[in-house]
């Protein structure tokens, strides 16, 4: 009778199946750990490489992740030192290749803040629309850039819109005070002296049960009467 041979197909996968129960048996598991892995081997195989696989390609997000918000900032400061065209150039290129980065969002509102230098108010608005779109009620920007655009919108004499901007901007924390004289003086400058008392008169009900700066009620009163009497 012939020695089985080492290259017999059979034989491998006995000694892979021995060496695999020597191994188990080695770690003194549970007879039931022991035979739940020999019954689900090639399971527990796939798992282990698809766990493998998720944890690389984390990491290398990770650094990528990283790297690109190095670059992001780097370019954003780069731009952010020079002036004139190369500036808007600059910035706009920061905004297209670092889109969804701090830094992206940051040079769009920058391109916001020279549209509103150069007296392009239309273009401002779209910039500043286009960040705040991107970020949360409770970010401390969302105020800021809603103020920017009711900004925009009263110099470039859209009193409707400008107004119905105030009157949002009243009702974001920290900005009560600038919405309501905002929607005043656009309703003023409309010729709609009616409604500008009436916020002005809302306004200083406001004030009630507050600790607030008395010049700044004493203006107000001042409005008030000068509107009365016009």
């Amino acid at each position: 009778m012939s020695e089985p041979s080492a290259f017999n197909i059979k034989t491998v996968e006995e000694q892979a199946y021995s060496e695999t129960s020597g191994l188990l048996d080695q770690l003194n598991l549970p007879p039931g750990a022991v035979r739940f892995i020999r019954d689900n081997k090639k399971a527990i195989q796939i798992t282990a490489a698809v766990i493998i696989v998720a944890v690389v390609v984390g990491s290398l997000y990770r650094s990528y992740r990283v790297k690109r918000l190095e670059n992001a900032a780097s370019s954003l400061a780069l731009a952010l030192s020079v002036e004139g065209d190369a500036r808007a150039q600059g910035l706009q290129q920061v905004a297209d290749d670092f889109s969804g980065t701090p830094s992206a969002l940051w040079a769009t509102t920058e391109l916001g803040h020279q549209a509103m230098k150069d007296a392009l108010y239309k273009q401002a608005i779209g910039h500043y629309s286009q960040v705040r779109d991107k970020i949360s009620a409770s970010n401390p920007m969302y105020g800021l850039l809603s103020y920017a655009i009711a900004q925009a919108n009263e110099a470039g004499k859209s009193y409707e819109a400008a107004a119905a901007a105030y009157s949002d901007l009243k009702e974001i924390d920290g900005y009560k005070d600038e919405g309501y004289r905002g929607m005043a003086r656009v309703l003023e400058a409309q010729g709609q002296n009616d409604k500008a008392l009436a916020v002005y008169q809302e306004y200083m009900g406001s004030f009630l049960g507050e600790n607030h700066d008395e010049q700044a009620k004493k203006i107000i009163m001042e409005k008030i009467t000068r509107l009365r009497v016009q």
